[in-house]
């Protein structure tokens, strides 16, 4: 198959690739089949009919389905849209010439594919904050994050999360974890306020050597906080030789009221560790830098992905779906309207879709276009990665997994979702080492031990499913001894008197979907059905890997089923 230049892309159907000047461009699935029509047409009309015929065959659609999957082809390709002429009432043709690129054309680097040196990421450490008051601390984790936040979406550069350095090897030692893994950069700061100006000391690290090869001190009114985060990133984009700021263009919003920038960094700090006071603080904090400026575009996006986090069944639903969803798609379409090029904007509503709208065709648009707007960001990816998944795209879905576990090696949550990707692949001891490593990073973690427990059920390994159980069961605050009632259930009586109890907790705690999956591991699939049911009424957040499950396999022949999946407007895998 050929590889096609056009513009400044180079495509390659083959691999599944479209590059632009060295830096990879996602596209969703439609769109994508779009494109490949475009370019192997090379400038000629493609009617509407060809498309559907090659897109929809044997189904009958409508011309504005067509219309919203090439307006998310547009999106993707950003300010070079105009590259796509519309036909009015006919059809569409790319307008401009294309080439077929030789094998040598193909592996020269300015032909799309990037220079080596390009994919060394940059480590970013949260800033040093020992000359802060208590109430400011937070300024560390806020700021670096603000900056890698803003590389990540405007360069080519591969940005880690920040914090990374420290989960991998622990401060002494970041220096030799960066070289272990490859990163090329590593940036470091201090953070210092007065009661009028914020200073911030930053030197970057050449890691391959080890030396500081460059240093500066920023120093801005308190009132300018973006002036000062903008001021750092420019400067790390022109230090570093093959990341290109000048080309994308560093943009941010200065907010109404400078309070807002500082109540939004600290709500971010809020939302790191995934557990429910520091949510209900966040959602507090996002909310007052929205009072003093209604026009924040990345305080909405933060409010978004709060309210997704307030609607999740792993956090226990602090509020009700009904009202925490459609609250999160306002915050993410008011973002988005602000700031199109926001990339968490989009990611929020693209989970919204996912989650809540059960709109795969919106949400792959939206999700594929957060990463395409951030290659960076942890959270798009790791979002597309599991809509891929669910969709059954499992090759895709784990390269996106993978990238996301890049740029954040020991995020708990990564790991754990790369570990249902995996499962979802039929790559069960994938998926255990993925959970495993999830532990070593995290010990004790309830949820990583209920996964394990999930998986080796699955694959009927019950002596070693049952420890994980007990074990998530002492982890639980609502299950204060029911542990040893289980596991004395299972010596006197067996497993499946023990098994009743144990689905009988997931029901009242409201785990639907755990209950679907162990009425499953016990031959009940009518009553596991009835949970499946009950999920659909409540909106439960892993409904989208219902047709993937491997519990649920065994009932793609089940009428019920299969009106299970038709709520979920989710296609019965064949097979």
């Amino acid at each position: 198959m050929s590889v096609y230049s056009f513009g400044p892309f180079v495509l390659d159907p083959a691999e599944r690739r479209l590059v632009h000047s060295g830096r990879r461009v996602a596209v969703p699935g439609k769109a994508w089949q779009i494109l490949v029509l475009l370019v192997e047409a090379d400038g000629r009309l493609v009617p509407h009919e060809t498309f559907r015929a090659r897109l929809w065959p044997n189904v009958v659609v409508e011309d504005r389905t067509l219309t919203v999957h090439m307006s998310t082809l547009r999106k993707a390709l950003g300010d070079d849209a105009e590259f796509i002429e519309t036909v009015a009432r006919v059809g569409y043709r790319l307008a401009v010439p294309v080439r077929r690129l030789s094998e040598s054309d193909v592996a020269r680097p300015g032909a799309g594919n990037p220079p080596p040196s390009a994919a060394r990421p940059l480590a970013v450490r949260p800033f040093s904050t020992r000359d802060l008051a208590d109430d400011d601390t937070y300024l560390g984790v806020g700021m670096a994050d603000a900056v890698s936040t803003a590389l990540g979406a405007a360069t080519g550069l591969p940005v880690w999360s920040v914090g990374a350095v420290e989960d991998i090897a622990g401060a002494s030692d970041a220096i030799a974890a960066c070289r272990s893994l490859g990163v090329g950069h590593l940036l470091e700061g201090a953070v210092r306020r007065s009661a009028e100006r914020l200073q911030v000391s930053a030197r970057l690290i050449d890691v391959a050597s080890g030396d500081t090869q460059w240093t500066a001190r920023f120093d801005q009114p308190k009132v300018n906080g973006v002036a000062l985060q903008d001021a750092i990133a420019t400067w790390v984009a022109t230090s570093i030789p093959y990341a290109s700021a000048a080309e994308a263009g560093l943009h941010s919003y200065r907010p109404q009221a400078a309070r807002a920038y500082f109540l939004q960094l600290e709500a971010r700090a809020h939302l790191k560790p995934f557990t429910r006071l520091p949510l209900i603080k966040a959602l507090t904090l996002f909310e007052q830098a929205l009072a003093l400026d209604p026009e924040y575009a990345m305080a909405h996006a933060g409010l978004a992905s709060t309210y997704l986090r307030m609607a999740s069944t792993a956090m226990l639903r602090p509020l009700q779906v009904d009202e925490a969803m459609p609250i999160a798609r306002r915050a993410a379409q008011r973002a988005i309207a602000l700031d199109e090029r926001l990339a968490e904007g989009w990611a929020a509503l693209g989970r919204v879709k996912m989650e809540y709208d059960w709109d795969w065709d919106g949400a792959e648009a939206d999700l594929a276009h957060a990463v395409a707007l951030n290659p960076s960001s942890v959270e798009a990816l790791a979002s597309l990665g599991q809509f891929l998944s669910a969709m059954g795209r499992h090759d895709e879905a784990i390269d996106a997994m993978q990238r996301a576990r890049q740029l954040d090696p020991r995020s708990v949550e990564t790991l754990q979702h790369l570990a249902i990707v995996y499962w979802m692949a039929g790559l069960s001891e994938h998926a255990l080492e993925s959970v495993d490593e999830s532990l070593r990073v995290l010990p004790g973690s309830p949820r990583a031990h209920y996964g394990r427990m999930m998986i080796l059920d699955q694959l009927g390994r019950r002596e070693e499913a049952m420890a994980e159980r007990l074990t998530t069961l002492r982890g639980l605050s609502v299950a204060q001894g029911l542990a040893e009632q289980v596991e004395a259930l299972a010596r006197a009586q067996g497993w499946r008197a023990a098994m009743e109890v144990w689905i009988s907790l997931l029901e009242r705690t409201n785990r639907w979907e755990g209950a679907a999956q162990q009425w499953m591991a016990v031959g009940e699939v009518e009553r596991s059905l009835d949970a499946l049911e009950h999920c659909v009424r409540a909106r439960t957040t892993y409904l989208c890997f219902t047709a993937q499950n491997p519990y649920f396999r065994c009932l793609r022949d089940n009428p019920r089923f299969q009106r299970i999946l038709r709520a979920l407007n989710l296609a019965v895998p064949s097979g």
